[in-house]
């Protein structure tokens, strides 16, 4: 499994979601690899699930990765419901 977590600069917001999801899968032992990046160099069909913000979300190129909105950076619990029902389909 493959996760790419995506926002403007590559530097804020997609690097504290790779923190979080890490701990995430961590926590529920889960192997997956988490990259973050910014939108303009994000390549999400080379992934599994991209996770950004809705303000981003738009801006992707069509891909075949599913794709998460998490408005909320604060919202753990949020992140990781969203997370784990992404990784069931």
């Amino acid at each position: 499994m493959r996760i790419l977590t995506v926002c403007g600069a590559g530097v804020g917001t997609s690097l504290m979601e790779k923190m979080f999801t890490e701990q995430i899968l961590d926590e529920e032992g889960i192997d997956a690899t988490v990259d973050n990046a910014d939108i303009t160099s994000a390549t999400p069909d080379d992934y599994d699930i991209v996770l950004t913000t809705s303000m981003f979300a738009d801006m992707l190129p069509e891909t075949k990765a599913k794709v998460i909105i998490n408005d909320n950076l604060m919202d753990q619990d949020g992140l990781k419901a969203k997370l784990l029902a992404a990784m069931e389909d």
